[in-house]
């Protein structure tokens, strides 16, 4: 079984810093500065909340105003691990953790940016598993594709050889009786003991 290809997505471009946000003490929130030129021209920022079945966010601008959405988990299709450039000549990569929306790029939202990609991998995973979300991960083409094979929601793994019958269990099994009893029934009976079971 292949992995499932997803629609590609334009380059990634990132004009923040470092984002760390911890998927073990949600709901978590984190501040994204807009990639693209033009919203930054107008100084959007949004402050996304991240909670274990929905996703807030508002995008700020002093220019604009306020703009409220709230997407529910179901809504995005996996966590991807992403590069992004700080510049268009590609120099200075930056590694995203993003939760990828299902068809609305713009509410897609940065869970963990680095630049030097300590521990990016660690908390792809974690936020996948905490959210219950499938890995996703981005090829040299910009197409994102399945970590993992899956069979619905289901993670399916490489089938493991048999480890064989446990030598324990192949073993005469302990005869009935006990040490200084009589190990007939007959016996028993003729000295008045009861057998303990049968």
């Amino acid at each position: 079984m292949g992995r499932a290809t997803i629609a590609p997505l334009t380059r990634k471009r990132w004009a923040g810093g470092e984002i760390d946000a911890d998927p073990f003490a949600l709901p978590q929130r984190v501040t994204i500065p807009a990639p693209d030129l033009v919203p930054r021209l107008f100084g959007f920022i949004r402050y996304a909340d991240i909670r274990n079945d929905v996703v807030k966010a508002t995008d700020s601008s002093p220019i604009l105003g306020l703009f409220d959405w709230t997407e529910p988990l179901s809504a995005y299709r996996g966590v991807a691990l992403r590069v992004a450039h700080r510049k268009a000549s590609g120099a200075k990569p930056v590694i995203l953790v993003e939760i990828v929306h299902e068809t609305n790029e713009k509410h897609s939202v940065v869970l963990h940016a680095s630049f030097d990609g300590a521990d990016v991998a660690a908390r792809w995973r974690s936020w996948a598993r905490v959210l219950r979300l499938p890995l996703l991960l981005e090829d040299r083409g910009g197409e994102l594709q399945e970590a993992e094979r899956r069979l619905g929601s289901l993670r399916i793994d490489v089938p493991q050889p048999h480890a064989g019958a446990n030598p324990l269990s192949t073993r005469r099994p302990m005869t009935f009786g006990h040490t200084g009893r009589p190990r007939l029934f007959q016996q028993r009976l003729s000295t008045g003991t009861r057998p303990l079971a049968y």
